[in-house]
């Protein structure tokens, strides 16, 4: 398969399925400890998968969460926070410097942080005070275990042993999800790689998925224009500027909000001819219980979209590291 190398990434889902106990581990201290609420910090694509766990936990807990962007929550700040909160943040560089800011301010505030970060030695992985570090990724297994931890610790996730179990069964399955979504990924990439807009559709916990995609991999690393939409607000705006050749995406999970995509799709078919469904539901999952098919959604449509990305690159002859302002100038 293009691109794609099936041994390398097997071995990095695993590897990442090892930290697992960790989190677990880590969790229950905080939950001995105490704790008055939880914040996810985050900024750029670091916070839309916080929405998509936020859409998970908030559909099945009465966890008190507050999922905040650093530069706002630095700037606007939240009187829920305090020193009895746990802070949550994410990072691939280790030193974005909004998310190092917040992290410096929970601090001052007196809030413990639990971080997941990818590069050892880095001013997060160093400034944390829980540190999940996992330089091969494994983005989804630290949510999924954090948040389900929480809920099962709080009361209200009693089947979180089942669910693990079946979690750690994804990386054979998301190799086949990957070859399945290939063909879809190369005919979409290739057919609408230069065209003037992209308009991305998503709801509920594919939501984020759906602005990260536009925002983080089209804009930042294709250069391409885009328009992120949720499918609860589609029909507040957005219907009115889609023409009948613009390129239209969805992304359909399998959770309660997916009726909000069949709305959409039932409805842009009819005034537009180029749109295009990535539906998680068109893949078979073996092993995974039906009502855990939509927990899963964000971590198949990320597999999902990461071989879109390899043809958008290809078609493009584009490389996706590559970048002209993002840390390369003052801002």
């Amino acid at each position: 398969m293009f691109k794609f190398d099936e041994a390398k990434f097997l071995a990095n889902e695993k590897k990442a399925i090892e930290f697992i106990p960790k989190v677990e581990k880590i969790v229950d201290e905080v939950c001995e400890k105490g704790y008055s609420n939880i914040f996810f910090v985050g900024i750029g694509g670091t916070i839309t998968y916080e929405w998509q766990v936020e859409s998970i936990i908030k559909s099945m807990s009465t966890l008190d969460l507050y999922v905040e962007n650093a530069a706002e929550f630095l700037t606007v700040g939240n009187k829920k926070f305090t020193k009895d909160s746990i802070v949550v943040i994410q990072s691939a560089s280790g030193d974005t410097k909004e998310v190092v800011q917040a992290v410096d301010y929970a601090h001052e505030v007196g809030a413990k942080v639990i971080g997941f970060v990818e590069k050892e030695g880095s001013p997060l992985a160093k400034s944390v005070d829980y540190l999940i570090l996992e330089e091969a990724g494994g983005t989804w297994y630290f949510w999924y275990t954090l948040a389900g931890r929480f809920m099962k610790n709080h009361g209200d996730f009693a089947d979180y042993d089942k669910f693990m179990a079946e979690l750690k069964t994804m990386p054979e399955l998301l190799v086949d999800v990957k070859k399945k979504a290939d063909a879809p990924a190369d005919a979409y990439a290739k057919k609408h790689r230069d065209d003037a807009i992209q308009y991305l559709v998503g709801s509920g916990n594919l939501w984020g998925e759906a602005y990260c995609y536009a925002m983080c991999i089209m804009e930042e690393m294709q250069w391409m224009r885009t328009k992120s939409i949720s499918g609860a607000d589609f029909f507040h705006g957005t219907l009115e500027v889609i023409g009948r050749d613009d390129s239209v995406i969805l992304f359909k999970g399998e959770d309660a909000a997916r009726k909000l995509m069949d709305r959409v799709e039932n409805f842009v078919n009819t005034i537009c001819a180029n749109v295009t469904v990535f539906d998680t539901a068109d893949y078979e999952l073996k092993g995974i219980s039906k009502e855990f098919r939509g927990m899963m959604s964000p971590i198949v449509m990320a597999n999902v979209t990461e071989r879109i990305s390899k043809y958008l690159e290809e078609y493009g002859k584009h490389p996706l590291a590559i970048r002209r302002y993002y840390r390369r100038l003052d801002y």
